[in-house]
């Protein structure tokens, strides 16, 4: 079964240590839930398209 649900690559910037942090998920909450505890401002999302792969 497909999911139709769009996904997308999440970037954000920690203020603490100037670490960027990518992921990948459907909404900014899943996304934010696989990252380290702490402040994390939202740097960017990017829609991945069905069909292509990441590398």
């Amino acid at each position: 079964m497909r999911n139709n649900r769009p996904c997308f690559v999440w970037r954000f910037v920690s203020g603490q240590n100037a670490a960027t942090y990518t992921t990948t998920a459907t909404s900014e909450s899943e996304a934010r839930l696989q990252l380290p505890a702490g402040r994390l401002v939202f740097a960017a999302r990017i829609r991945l398209q069905e069909g292509i792969s990441r590398v």
